[in-house]
């Protein structure tokens, strides 16, 4: 029996022991029909004739439709953001198959896309098509500071693209799409709930009568304590002094003026670095300290259809990636320890688009950048657990200029068969050159898209890689190799089913060897990951809902599987009408049984156990201008954990969490 009937078989075993997914399936899958929705577009009001003129452009930096893409992509739409009541982008992703997570409750949280553990290196947050990852190590934030009420959609494509982005796409793409500057509004909204949580934004822009010109501006304010970990309730790491906190800030400002668009992004994040350790024999490691990060993205974009055949897009960017000098890193018995690491990148990159003929089209782009990068970190001390650190001293930089060319060519057969390639350079002065290529093939006709897709992918090394513990100036990039295939099948007005098999293989992977001074990185390791993911939409008059399911088996060279992966999770949605602008949704996370990295002193086991935790709102939208949702996280309090990697065993995930919103959309 080959791997992927193994696999169905455990699929089918798992479902027959659980009859509350049974259930579960036929209430989500055969609901009534009374009343009509909204009649605002989303994902769910378009059967495959119309979903197939759907045009992203995060999967090739070309605009292409949906269904001529040999990758597996996902949209969540502002309807679905604003109805499920998501405050953080990992809440969003959570609803996805193939996503799972470790949450320390603390200055981050980690984003584990296709069963690969990582420190959120493995894929890219993009934001209007511009990487926000921070520079020094490649990794994304995933807490709280992205402004939602801002996204006009999240796009979220599946599987190595390297080709169009270099670096760190290895597991997938995560692009958010920011609201277009040229449709006037004038939105506000406030939040208040459980934990000391308040959040509040503003949304507003400005178009000129000819829809020539626009300028949007939005920004948003986060606070939280997120849950409660003092004492017994956090597995009694911390003391009840602890003092776990979130603050973020964003900015977003567009100005578009004809083909030309400005953009610039600000991302502010000051969290505590409480959960990272233990407080054990000291009272001072669970309070004192803050994690202050920030992002600021600006860029130039220019995009021109010159003729039917040509388009032209460039774009001049700059990012700025910097744990700021007042990081207070740890407070120990005698001191605090301040911590400054800066970096920053700019690049500029053309993008052509020529159709030759009905049959034949080839994009292709070249990329120049420079990196301005902190080698290591620097570090100052203060004489006190209770006095402030002196600012840190300035860091040593290493320069690194990248240039980039890649080719992608796509061929039409009898309009519903559609053959695609790609080949990406990328050169280096520090890692030198890597070719990635890639290559599929898409079939649509009638109610059914059949895709088939190889494609490769790379992770250069970055100098947290290069200088972490004692150092390592060896290391060559981490390399990925993929095979997919996925079928979707839609009955108009009532299903659609999509059905994705994957085969993975990631190798010269990143590993920590302890040696007798201490540890550095080394290219030793491998994941291979067999995974299938199996997912349902159905809409009708009034109901509108959601499941999917993820088989994952990954294992290391050793043929032993890897820790922090779950073989089964499954996620359902469902969201009731009762009129036009009234919804109750509920939605339901279920994670099976993960291996622990150590043990767990608090349950002698290397093993946590699986969980199921129910969220959901009850939400007036767009009703005489206002939004009023009360929305209720963990709503049974389940006790639950994630895994750990850090000094505490495990990590206790939020108690019930109740949260009251309330907005006004301005007219004039």
């Amino acid at each position: 029996m080959n791997t992927y009937s193994v696999a169905i078989t455990k699929i089918n075993n798992h479902f027959k022991k659980s009859k509350f997914l049974i259930c579960l399936f036929v209430i989500v899958c055969f609901p009534s029909k009374v009343f009509s929705q909204s009649d605002s577009l989303d994902v769910y009001d378009l059967d495959l004739a119309q979903l197939s003129k759907v045009k992203i452009t995060s999967a090739t930096k070309v605009a292409q439709n949906i269904t001529e893409l040999p990758s597996s992509i996902i949209i969540i739409t502002k309807e679905e953001i604003k109805e499920n009541g998501y405050f953080t982008l990992e809440e969003a992703l959570s609803t996805l198959p193939g996503f799972q997570f470790r949450n320390i409750q603390g200055f981050n949280s980690y984003v584990f896309q296709r069963g690969i553990p990582n420190q959120n290196n493995l894929s890219l947050v993009l934001i209007d098509g511009v990487q926000v990852n921070e520079l020094n190590s490649g990794g994304f934030y995933a807490g709280g500071q992205y402004n939602l009420s801002n996204l006009e959609r999240i796009e979220v494509i599946y599987g190595p693209a390297s080709v169009a982005y270099g670096t760190n796409a290895l597991s997938g793409i995560i692009n958010l799409v920011t609201k277009s500057a040229l449709k006037e509004q004038f939105k506000v909204n406030s939040r208040l709930g459980s934990f000391n949580t308040y959040s509040g934004d503003i949304n507003y822009c400005y178009t000129n009568e000819e829809k020539s010109f626009g300028v949007l501006f939005s920004g948003m304010y986060k606070t939280t304590t997120k849950a409660d970990l003092k004492g017994i309730a956090g597995d009694n790491n911390w003391t009840d002094k602890m003092d776990n906190f979130e603050n973020d800030y964003s900015f977003d400002l567009k100005i578009q003026n004809g083909d030309f668009l400005f953009g610039a992004n600000y991302l502010y994040k000051k969290a505590s670095r409480a959960t990272s350790t233990k407080s054990i024999g000291t009272v001072f490691r669970d309070f004192g300290t803050s994690w202050n990060v920030q992002f600021l993205n600006t860029y130039l974009k220019f995009e021109k259809k010159f003729s039917n055949k040509f388009s032209l897009s460039s774009i001049l960017y700059n990012r700025n990636a910097t744990v700021l000098n007042n990081t207070i890193y740890f407070v120990v018995d005698t001191a605090q320890i301040g911590y400054y690491r800066p970096n920053n990148l700019t690049g500029f990159e053309n993008v052509l688009n020529y159709n030759m003929n009905d049959m034949i089209s080839i994009a292709g782009g070249l990329t120049f950048e420079y990196e301005r990068l902190s080698k290591k970190n620097t570090t100052s001390y203060s004489d006190s657990p209770y006095q402030k650190p002196p600012t840190p001293e300035k860091t040593e930089m290493l320069n690194n200029y990248l240039a980039s060319i890649f080719i992608e060519p796509h061929i039409k057969l009898q309009k519903k068969l559609h053959l695609s390639g790609g080949a990406r350079l990328d050169y280096s002065s520090i890692y030198d050159l890597v070719l990635t290529p890639r290559m599929g093939v898409s079939y649509y006709k009638g109610n059914y898209i059949l895709h088939l897709s190889y494609s490769e992918a790379f992770r250069a090394p970055k100098p947290w890689d290069y200088t972490d513990g004692l150092g390592n100036e060896s290391l060559i990039p981490e390399k990925m190799k993929s095979l997919e295939a996925s079928v979707t099948l839609s009955i108009p007005d009532l299903f659609q089913v999509d059905l994705t098999g994957y085969l993975n293989n990631l190798k010269n992977a990143f590993v920590k060897e302890t040696i007798l001074n201490g540890y550095r990185w080394v290219n030793s390791g491998e994941v291979n990951t067999e995974g299938v993911e199996i997912s349902v939409k159905h809409k009708s008059k009034n109901w509108k809902s959601s499941l999917n399911y993820t088989f994952n088996q990954s294992y290391d060279e050793f043929h032993q599987f890897v820790s922090e992966i779950s073989k089964h999770s499954v996620n359902a949605g469902m969201t009731y009408y009762l009129s036009k602008n009234l919804s109750v949704n509920l939605r339901t996370n279920y994670i099976g049984k993960r291996k622990n990295p150590k043990l767990i002193a608090a349950t002698n086991s290397n093993f946590i156990d699986p969980c199921l935790v129910f969220h959901g709102a009850i939400s007036l939208l767009d009703y005489e201008g206002f939004d009023i949702q009360l929305s209720a996280k963990n709503i049974f309090d389940v006790e639950y954990y994630h895994t750990s990697n850090r000094e505490p065993d495990r990590y206790r995930q939020s108690q019930r969490t109740i949260l009251l919103s309330v907005g006004y959309a301005f007219t004039y």
